[in-house]
């Protein structure tokens, strides 16, 4: 998928390939607007005290491997926060075909923190990490690998790039995370030997240990929920490992798991933001959709006049609309003819108060009528345009394209 960026005025406009609709059958989903992180993991341990992750060593290999060490004190192998929520989102945004999951396992005692420097209180923990790691990465030699560490396992981490992994195993390291390192101070912001524009460091306001040093902090408050940092930690893998791909677009990491509409047909093309990312609620059409045995849209409307208030899809088979916004604005509506077909969307930003909004909606239909209440999309052959996902308040603030292939 190809994209070009223009600037008209004001208003700052996209183009991007589009999308489409099919006749396939699916059975009724479930609406789960739930954070990814309530989503169930692979395997709770009998305590329900941690998550395991085995599949590595257990399954086969896979096109990528994510490697998590996980902090002091929490249950085998990767705790309960942040890791198993960082792997749903991959696991989610990447599809489970795709990638294996797999903590490394370690003793994660409280009194090791109380070594500050980089050696660890046991290195024997360190060599028994490191080993695993080659282990795995030698069983799996044609994967891509993506590393996470929390609290002391992020110093686990670090202590084994830098020290224990040589360079064709280091090289294979596509792009690695750290949530609330007892090293990142002591490593200057860093893990020694992999590349500064591969590693992306979270570190909670308050949270005494990476921000101060101070590994006895990680009892405090501060350093204890790392859970609303694993979206911008998948975020971060995901481009780092679709750029290590070559891929032409980088996949969407989604609060709602997309891969239960794999099979039905459905493509969810990338979100264009108007406001930042968390701004109001999410939302997405994809569970309604997958209800019907045929998804034709009746009609497209939207409310708007200096900014988008509101945008939405009247589907045949569905009794409500399809909404997101609020209601100010004026009121349009498109119907659409038999056989004709939503196949080209243009957005553009608008501000309000300040801030970035969506100002500008367009969509243009195969008999070449449109629907303006705008990033450029054209439709891919044999495909089109039949709902949205994205975030809404009282005005659309962000909203992606969900395509279907076109029905005969």
């Amino acid at each position: 998928m190809k994209t070009s960026t223009a600037i008209l005025l004001a208003l700052q406009c996209m183009l991007t390939p589009g999308l489409a609709r099919a006749t396939s059958r699916s059975n009724s989903l479930e609406e789960t607007r739930q954070p990814v992180h309530s989503l169930p993991t692979r395997q709770q341990d009998s305590q329900d005290k941690g998550v395991l992750e085995n599949e590595v060593r257990d399954g086969t290999c896979k096109d990528t491997m994510f490697f998590f060490i996980r902090g002091s004190t929490q249950q085998p192998n990767m705790g309960l926060q942040p890791g198993p929520q960082l792997a749903a989102y991959l696991r989610s945004t990447l599809g489970p075909d795709k990638i294996a999951i797999q903590g490394i396992e370690y003793a994660a005692t409280l009194s090791d923190n109380l070594c500050v420097n980089n050696q660890l209180c046991r290195p024997r923990e360190v060599t028994s990490a490191s080993t695993q790691v080659r282990e795995y990465m030698d069983q799996c030699s044609d994967s891509d690998v993506l590393v996470g560490g929390y609290s002391q396992g992020a110093a686990m981490l670090s202590r084994v790039i830098s020290d224990r992994l040589g360079s064709e195993y280091k090289d294979r390291i596509v792009a690695a995370v750290t949530f609330g390192s007892t090293m990142q101070v002591y490593n200057k912001n860093t893990i020694p030997g992999l590349a500064p524009e591969r590693v992306q460091m979270f570190c909670n306001k308050f949270d005494p240990v990476c921000r101060n040093g101070l590994p006895l902090g990680a009892v405090m408050p501060g350093h204890r929920d790392y859970r609303p940092s694993a979206k911008p930690a998948a975020e971060f893998l995901v481009q780092k490992l679709a750029a290590a791909k070559g891929w032409t677009t980088v996949p969407i990491v989604s609060d709602i798991d997309l891969t239960k509409f794999a099979d039905i047909g459905f493509t969810f093309r990338e979100i264009y933001r108007g406001a930042p990312a968390g701004s109001s609620t999410s939302f997405e059409d994809g569970t309604e959709l997958a209800k019907l045995d045929s998804v034709r849209v009746v009609s497209i409307f939207g409310r708007g006049a200096a900014r988008v208030d509101a945008l939405g899809v009247k589907m045949d088979g569905l009794d409500r609309a399809q909404e997101h916004g609020g209601g100010g604005g004026n009121y349009k509506e498109l119907t659409l003819e038999k056989g004709e077909y939503w196949v080209m969307t243009e957005v553009c930003n608008g501000r309000k108060k300040k801030k970035d909004r969506v100002g500008f909606f367009r969509a243009v239909t195969s008999l070449d009528r449109s629907l303006e209440v705008g990033t450029r999309t054209n439709d891919r052959a044999g495909r089109s345009f039949v709902g949205m996902h994205g975030e809404s308040g009282e005005e659309v603030d962000s909203f992606g394209l969900i395509e279907y292939p076109k029905l005969d």
